[in-house]
């Protein structure tokens, strides 16, 4: 008798619980069940979609309309929580990875044709002997020419998943000759490190342009490099790096801090604080270190420059950055899409926000904010060495290098409008291809010289009014026309080299250090 007084209990209650189960499955909207607040919200986005869907005057892809719906959405909260479609995920991922797929050459579109520009070290088609300057004319017989070609039909066509094959039709203009080749498309090396080089004696120069899986073992082959070359000062530019990797970020930072020192830190919304530490002995833990800025260097360049700065560790030389201090984490969705959600802020050792405010993304000129670096007397820092640094977001210099508004920078601008100098140097290095295959880069760097023909060649009709320059600006003119042919001859890193002389960040940057 008790057990039957326990089990028709148990009956009814299983009943009705089966009952509600009945409900949820069948569709009578006025008696369906919700379960939690979460299931009521993703209800209503379905809804709307399916009303959209079947509904609507027009035909609509609802699937576009979801993405555009999710970037808008993102966008409300901050600057940087972002959707990423499928279709661009697998982009969005080779700059973090340090890597792509496909056959390895820089290009540019010259004159309605593919013209490679640099055959990329360690790529596929470096290995297959593809030379700069030639023109692909096709790729698996699809035409790569004429005035509807684009850069991203160029990619689409030429990149690929690593041992798939493409066949290549390409002209030479050294040799006037046409051929075809066959390029298994492998992996191809993204650098982080564009150039590494010695200034003088004792002063080394590191150019970092990213922040991926690859750049702190970059970095740490640069500074080997560097060591061996007797650097016992560095000079390392982190000028428009737009940041990328905290881990990347972290261990970068420790090649230059000592074990223990604070490197950043992290708080949620719950205020938790997640503090990351110099670990590890580092190649470049003496001697001065001057780290170079600019309004394009941001996230994980700032955390690099605070750390460093913060410490006592590294002057600062250039303008404010740009004050990009939000965490974001990568959630993939069922559809494998992804979304990067603001998560937590950074902060630099001595406790400063990185991040600027959101009212100033909306500048109409972000360069004329930045001429003149601003310090908040009320938001002054204190480094364990008593120095002053000043928060606002972004991080502030310790010695400013200001916009150029001189008579210098007018001309130099006035002329660079009415000569395109990467489509002219690349033309000049395109005709003389053969002429300066004599020059490694080192004998280019130390020893030519941008002759009057040159400057008959980039100014044509225009060349007197140009010889006439004030000396001083002349050279200037001609050190940049130099620049960009080694930029076309060589690659980037023979283009800072070649520029370096009269980089004023770099010239500010040797000031300081020579005071030291």
């Amino acid at each position: 008798m008790t057990n039957n007084k326990i089990l028709i209990p148990m009956f009814f209650a299983l009943a009705i619980v089966f009952g509600l189960l009945i409900g949820m499955f069948l569709d009578f909207p006025a008696k369906r069940l919700v379960l939690s607040e979460n299931e009521a919200r993703e209800e209503k986005i379905k809804q709307i979609i399916d009303y959209v869907d079947f509904e609507y005057v027009d035909q609509v892809n609802t699937d576009s309309l979801l993405d555009i719906t999710i970037t808008d959405l993102l966008r409300k909260l901050d600057p940087h929580s972002t959707y990423i479609p499928l279709e661009e995920v697998a982009a969005n991922e080779e700059s973090i990875k340090g890597s792509f797929e496909g056959i390895g050459i820089e290009f540019k579109i010259f004159r309605d044709t593919l013209a490679i520009v640099n055959v990329l070290e360690g790529g596929p088609s470096s290995e297959a002997g593809l030379k700069a300057g030639s023109r692909i004319l096709f790729a698996d017989n699809q035409r790569l020419f004429g005035e509807d070609i684009s850069n991203n039909k160029i990619i689409g066509t030429l990149k690929g998943k690593s041992g798939t094959k493409v066949k290549l039709d390409i002209y030479n203009p050294m040799d006037k000759k046409r051929y075809e080749k066959t390029i298994k498309r492998g992996k191809v090396p993204i650098k982080s490190v564009i150039t590494r080089f010695m200034l003088n004696d004792s002063v080394g120069y590191l150019k970092l342009v990213r922040f991926a899986e690859t750049s702190a073992s970059e970095v740490e082959g640069a500074l080997k490099y560097l060591n061996a070359q007797g650097a016992e000062r560095l000079i390392f530019d982190l000028r428009d790096n737009p940041g990328g990797l905290l881990s990347a970020a972290r261990d970068i930072s420790d090649e230059f801090l000592g074990k223990g020192e604070l490197i950043v830190f992290t708080k949620d919304r719950k205020d938790a604080r997640n503090e990351i530490y110099a670990k590890s002995k580092g190649l470049f833990e003496e001697g001065d270190v001057v780290i170079l800025l600019n309004e394009g260097s941001a996230s994980a360049s700032e955390i690099v420059a605070g750390a460093l700065q913060d410490n006592d560790r590294a002057f600062v030389i250039g303008r404010r950055s740009f004050g990009k201090g939000l965490v974001q984490e990568e959630m993939t969705l069922k559809d494998g899409s992804k979304i990067r959600l603001t998560t937590q802020r950074y902060y630099t050792p001595t406790g400063r926000s990185i991040q600027k405010p959101y009212e100033d993304y909306n500048q109409s000129n972000r360069y004329d904010s930045y001429r003149k670096t601003t310090v908040d007397s009320s938001r002054a820092f204190v480094t364990p060495k008593g120095k002053k640094v000043y928060g606002g977001g972004g991080i502030a210099p310790d010695f400013e290098v200001p916009f150029d508004t001189s008579k210098t920078a007018s001309i130099l601008y006035h002329f660079s409008m009415r000569v395109n100098f990467d489509d002219k140097s690349f033309s000049y290095v395109d005709i003389n291809r053969s002429a300066l295959a004599k020059y490694s880069k080192k004998s280019f760097i130390e020893s030519f010289e941008v002759s009057e023909d040159i400057l008959q060649f980039y100014f044509e009709k225009n060349v007197e009014k140009v010889k006439k320059l004030d000396a001083e600006i002349l050279k200037i003119l001609k050190l940049r026309i130099k620049s960009f042919i080694a930029y076309n001859l060589f690659d980037n890193g023979v283009y800072l080299e070649s520029y370096s002389g009269q980089d004023p960040f770099v010239k500010k940057a040797l000031e300081i250090l020579t005071k030291r």
